[in-house]
C-alpha cells in the first residue's frame, strides 16, 4: 500500500517529479531567487534539494508549507500559509522560491491577492475538483507560479506547467493527466489586484 500524501514523510519523489524539476530549473533561474524554502514532506524536500543543487542554494525547511492534512480545517491551512507569507515578507529577501503542495500554495496566492479562500475540491473529496473559483488558477504537480509585490499592486502569474501535466494521484485510478472538468471561463494565467495590504496599513505588504 502506498504512503498517504498528507502523512509524514509521505511518498518519495517519483521519476516524473524528477523530470518536472528538470523542466522547472530554467524558469526559476530567470527569477534569480536568493532563498529556497520547502515543505518538510519527502517529495517536496527532495524536489527542493534538486533545485537547490541546480541553483546553488541551501534548502530551508518550513513546517507551515506542509500538505493539507486530513485533520485540518481549511482555515487552519490558510492561517499557517498566511503566517509563512508574512514572515517571509518581513525578512526582506528580494526573491525566494517555495516548494510545497497545491492547497497551501494556492492559499498563499489568494492571501497575497486578498481573494476569498475556497476549498478546491467538493466535500473534501480530492477526486471532485472545483476550479471555478474567483482566481481560476489551476495548480498542478510541478507547476510554477510567481507573486510580485509592488507598492500599489500584487500580481500572481502562472509561469509554467510541466509536460506531462499531472494533476492528481489516486490510489484507485493512478496518475490523472487532466482536470475532471474545464473551468467555465478558462484558466487564469495572471491576476493583478490592488495591494490591499498597503491600503490597510500592513507594512510588510
Amino acid at each position: 500500500m502506498g504512503k498517504a500524501g498528507d502523512e509524514p514523510p509521505g511518498p518519495p519523489l517519483s521519476w516524473i517529479g524528477v523530470e518536472q524539476i528538470r523542466q522547472a530549473v530554467p524558469w526559476l533561474r530567470r527569477g534569480a531567487p536568493v532563498a529556497l524554502y520547502s515543505s518538510p514532506l519527502a517529495r517536496t524536500s527532495q524536489s527542493a534539494a534538486l533545485l537547490g543543487e541546480a541553483l546553488g542554494l541551501p534548502v530551508k525547511i518550513e513546517s507551515d508549507l506542509k500538505e493539507w492534512h486530513r485533520t485540518e480545517r481549511l482555515y487552519q491551512v490558510n492561517e499557517r500559509s498566511a503566517r509563512w507569507l508574512r514572515q517571509w515578507l518581513d525578512g526582506g529577501e528580494p526573491c525566494a522560491a517555495a516548494v510545497g503542495h497545491a492547497s497551501p500554495l494556492l492559499s498563499i496566492i489568494r492571501t497575497a491577492l486578498f481573494l476569498p479562500q475556497f476549498c478546491w475540491w467538493q466535500g473534501n473529496d480530492p477526486e471532485r475538483l472545483v476550479l471555478d473559483t474567483c482566481d481560476r488558477f489551476e495548480p498542478a504537480m510541478g507547476s510554477l507560479f510567481e507573486i510580485v509585490f509592488e507598492p500599489d499592486t500584487v500580481t500572481a502569474r502562472c509561469l509554467h506547467h510541466p509536460r506531462p501535466r499531472i494533476i492528481h494521484y489516486s490510489r484507485r485510478k493512478g496518475m490523472r493527466r487532466s482536470f475532471g472538468r474545464p473551468t467555465m471561463n478558462g484558466q487564469n494565467r495572471m491576476v493583478c489586484r490592488p495591494n490591499y495590504g498597503r491600503l490597510i496599513g500592513c507594512p510588510a505588504l
